[in-house]
Formats: structure tokens, sequence, C-alpha cells
């Protein structure tokens, strides 16, 4: 008969497991998408941002700021 394993086993072998692929992971999932991917054969140089990713945060802060100016009174003549 199989061995049964407890939920807490089970959580403390796939976090070990995660520890041990960094290249797996929603943080690592949010870096993909904010820069470049990594040089798997020079792995020294820094990752550079993706233009489209400063494109969307410059759209972003420019409807956030519309939005205080108009809304909360600079903006009324």
């Amino acid at each position: 008969m199989a061995q049964r394993i407890t939920p807490e086993e089970a959580r403390t072998w796939f976090a070990e497991h995660m520890e041990r692929r960094p290249d797996y992971g929603f943080g690592n999932a949010i870096l993909n998408l904010m820069l470049y991917p990594r040089n798997p054969f020079n792995i020294k140089p820094q990752r550079e941002l993706k233009p489209r990713f400063l494109f969307g945060v410059a759209w972003i802060g420019v409807a956030i700021t519309l939005l205080v100016f108009f809304n909360f009174g600079i903006g009324r003549f």
C-alpha cells in the first residue's frame, strides 16, 4: 500500500522543489513581463527593460495624473 502524505509534507516538498528551480515562480513571471529574457550563455549583464513595458507605465502615469487633475478640483477653471 502506498504511503500517505499530509498536506504539510506536500507543501514542504513543493516549496523545496520551487527553491531549487529559480526559473519558475510568480516573481520571475512578473520580471519576464518587464525585462528582456536572460541569456543562458552570458548571465553577467543586467537585463534591460522592454520598451512595451515603459510605454505602458507612461500611459498609466498619464491616466492617473489626468484622473487626479480633473477629479480633485485642481483643474477647475
